[in-house]
């Protein structure tokens, strides 16, 4: 499905909102998620996405880290004012919890799952 329409003069609009994305992150027990994770929930694929993420990112609403070989996890910033992005919050609400675990734990089943899908295209 296509995360965007064409306006008048070509120019494409989303058809996801912002909100629609950040409420996904909200229904989650999750302190992150993975765009694959978004893209399970969302009417639009991985790339667009990954798009929208990095969007939300320039503006300050979500951060990100790659953990793994290749992967990355997102999750929404605390405190957060989308017209004045503040880069020095990221896992406060988190502190005096278990995020580090959680994330490395993320990690793991990534590198699992993509060491997994490897193998299935080598044909072992």
């Amino acid at each position: 499905m296509s995360d965007s329409d064409r306006e008048e003069g070509g120019r494409y609009t989303h058809t996801v909102s912002d909100e629609e994305i950040l409420e996904v992150f909200e229904r989650t027990s999750d302190p992150v998620v993975t765009t694959s994770d978004l893209a399970e929930e969302l009417p639009i694929g991985r790339r667009a996405v990954r798009e929208r993420l990095s969007d939300l990112e320039e503006r300050g609403i979500v951060a990100r880290k790659t953990v793994g070989a290749r992967s990355v996890v997102w999750w929404v910033r605390e405190g957060r004012d989308p017209d004045r992005p503040d880069t020095l919050k990221s896992f406060g609400k988190y502190a005096g919890t278990n995020i580090a675990e959680s994330v490395e734990a993320v990690s793991e089943r990534l590198d699992t799952d993509l060491r997994r899908r490897h193998d299935d295209l080598s044909g072992q």
